[in-house]
């Protein structure tokens, strides 16, 4: 019979792998060479990426946990898709998730964590697009319960932080690089952009600040502002911002950059009543349905998006809260994109599902 020394040595080799570092510089050049999804790759099929990067060890399926999910709010396409993801991969996992729906409210973000994350039955917590440093020290408080807490753009860089054993995102630097260099290759004369953020998120502040710098270092190129927008009600004030960066700005305007692609939902209609449909609006994540179906059938004024590959990394998480059950180190891996097919996702599920489950469960092979 295997010893507990034994089975612990085991875990340990296992768990082996690459470093964060290492594994950042083997993979972002071909993200970068993925990421951008433009309109003459629509009609490609999909197909699985060359070397596209893979978890190649770690502990075995724990099952039998009780989960609680909390998204910042469901109606926002990247933390849908995640969500759906996640779950799925728990369903493989064997556990019980109960996933909470904060509605953009960050008092029933708390109430969750001091609620209902610190009864008993729960052994992990998945935080999904909430900054994890706003609450602290309920986060501090789950650390010393003993529970895991996991979370998906909870943080301004991917990797562990003081909240979190892990925070799974795409370098946010490397997408807001992306989408302003796309920005400049895709134009010529004087460049006037606006840039729409959200400072309720380190990450968007972070990928806001990001382009603005890159503009900054572009001869031709002008930030004209950057407007403060929460997220969860563009609905409302796009509509009537608009016009008034039109009328301020005139012709001088000529991009939208934007930190999630939310921001386009409703701009059309305000631009072309502004008689402004050559205006070029160009995102930095994260790649939602909508998005990719408007850039698709170009029937809008959003020409590219920089999209998370949400299905991978809500099976990623998974994976790491996983390993944080058994008190592994963190494995952060770079997700790849894939050109997209009709039906508007963008990946390759079954590359990334297979290598998981060979982990989780290996009677399966």
């Amino acid at each position: 019979m295997e010893t507990a020394q034994a089975k612990q040595a085991h875990r340990l080799r296992a768990a082996r792998r690459p470093s964060l570092a290492t594994l950042f510089r083997r993979t972002l050049p071909r993200l970068l060479a993925q990421a951008l999804l433009l309109l003459p790759l629509a009609a490609r099929p999909a197909e699985p990426a060359a070397n596209a990067v893979s978890p190649s060890a770690g502990p075995p399926a724990q099952p039998g946990h009780h989960v609680l999910l909390i998204a910042y709010d469901l109606r926002n396409g990247g933390i849908s898709k995640t969500t759906r993801s996640f779950l799925s991969a728990a369903g493989f996992l064997r556990w019980q998730v109960k996933v909470a729906d904060a509605h953009s409210d960050r008092a029933a973000v708390r109430e969750q964590l001091l609620l209902h994350a610190s009864a008993q039955d729960i052994a992990g917590v998945a935080l999904v697009s909430t900054d994890s440093a706003d609450f602290h020290l309920e986060m501090a408080m789950l650390k010393q319960m003993g529970k895991v807490t996991v979370g998906w753009h909870a943080g301004s860089a991917p990797g562990p932080n003081a909240e979190l054993f892990a925070n799974i995102t795409t370098d946010p630097l490397a997408v807001a690089r992306t989408a302003v260099d796309y920005a400049i290759g895709s134009s010529s004369g004087p460049l006037g952009a606006v840039i729409f953020t959200d400072s309720h998120f380190s990450i968007a502040m972070r990928k806001a600040n990001a382009m603005k710098e890159a503009l900054l270092h572009c001869k031709r190129c002008k930030v004209l502002r950057m407007e403060d927008v929460d997220l969860s009600k563009t609905v409302q004030i796009i509509p009537t911002l608009v016009p008034q960066l039109a009328s301020k700005y005139g012709r001088d305007w000529t991009h939208t950059l934007a930190i999630n692609d939310l921001y386009f939902d409703n701009i059309n209609f305000p631009l072309h009543q502004a008689d402004r449909p050559d205006i070029v609006n160009i995102s930095a994540g994260d790649g939602s349905n909508s998005a990719l179906n408007r850039i698709r059938e170009g029937i809008s004024q959003q020409k590219a998006t920089v999209a998370e590959p949400c299905n991978q990394q809500g099976w990623q998480m998974a994976d790491e809260l996983n390993r944080g059950f058994v008190s592994q180190p963190i494995l952060v891996t770079q997700a790849r994109l894939l050109a997209h097919g009709r039906n508007g996702d963008i990946e390759d599920d079954d590359i990334y599902r297979k290598a998981y489950l060979a982990i989780w469960l290996p009677s399966r092979r």
